[in-house]
């Protein structure tokens, strides 16, 4: 049990302190990179492909760990930073945990983030036009509002830096994220009343990330939530979710789907139920699913199709 300075704790497994030695595969990396300077957390990794001259489109990773744990470089991180063998600069990042600072500081760093990489684009040979998120479960929910945000004022912190660069986004794929806090419980209830025979996990770390309950600031929670937050500029999405998981109804994916398409149509926007996987299971860490999610970058970001993917080569842990 991970517990954090609000005495709310989450189950972890082992695998979220484990770290991986990208610079055993790739001959360009740039590690601990500072994009902010109001935290020591507020540091990102870049990783450079080994093959083509760029500049290079850019994905940026968000890690997960219910917002007050994880790491940039942990092992949940590989199949981000496996899109750097298929011709995409990986921008992996860490950002202020809920333990040291309270929403709305999280999407301020991600947007802290984007602003940097568009302003360093010349020193790390990349694209300032082609720059897409993904991110899982806590980073899910980051990469979509990210998305759902693009050119709104009032999520940025421009007295972090580079306030003269955009931190729009131009893709966004996430896995199990949150997107409706709000409605989560009645979701659950919802689920279990058709038969589900699972019991969801209740373990409070939406008031950590917060600072309070709902009861007490319902606004702060809809100020998080994506799908309260939707407008017609957004970028393509790519949403995927386990029809099992324990920690996010699917029925949020669903809900946020349909609203996108009632707003901005339904060519640019994908979903992918996962039958009967759980909140961070394997199978969304598959080649095959890799490949899913290179297949809409490529679209999105790389602007090319159909192209053959090698197999994926993997990434080392540090011993």
């Amino acid at each position: 049990m991970l517990t954090n300075n609000d005495g709310i704790g989450v189950e972890v497994s082992n695998e979220a302190l484990i770290m991986l030695d990208v610079e055993k595969v790739f001959k360009k990396t740039y590690l601990d990179v500072s994009y902010a300077n109001e935290s020591k957390h507020q540091k990102m990794d870049i990783i450079i492909p080994n093959e083509g001259e760029g500049p290079f489109p850019v994905v940026i990773n968000i890690h997960g760990g219910a917002w007050f744990f994880g790491d940039k470089r942990n092992v949940h991180t590989r199949s981000a930073i496996q899109l750097a063998f298929e011709g995409y600069a990986v921008a992996t990042i860490n950002y202020r945990l809920s333990g040291d600072a309270k929403w709305p500081s999280q999407i301020y760093d991600c947007k802290a983030a984007v602003r940097f990489l568009r302003a360093n684009a010349a020193k790390y040979n990349i694209k300032t036009d082609k720059i897409a998120v993904l991110g899982s479960s806590a980073g899910g929910h980051l990469a979509a509002m990210l998305g759902v945000t693009n050119g709104r004022p009032e999520y940025e912190d421009l007295s972090m830096g580079n306030s003269e660069y955009s931190s729009d986004v131009q893709a966004v794929a996430t896995w199990f994220g949150v997107f409706d806090f709000i409605n989560t419980e009645n979701h659950k209830r919802q689920l279990v009343r058709e038969g589900e025979t699972y019991k969801y996990q209740d373990d409070g770390v939406a008031d950590g990330l917060m600072g309070c309950s709902m009861e007490e600031n319902k606004d702060k929670y809809i100020s998080a939530s994506p799908i309260y937050q939707m407008r017609k500029n957004m970028p393509p999405m790519l949403i995927q979710q386990g029809t099992s998981d324990k920690v996010v109804p699917y029925l949020q994916a669903i809900e946020f789907f349909n609203k996108y398409i009632k707003i901005c149509g339904d060519e640019n926007v994908h979903i992918d139920l996962l039958e009967g996987a759980g909140h961070g299971d394997d199978a969304f860490r598959t080649d095959e699913n890799i490949y899913k999610v290179l297949r809409f970058m490529d679209k999105y970001i790389m602007e090319v199709k159909d192209r053959t993917y090698a197999p994926i080569p993997k990434i080392p842990i540090i011993k």
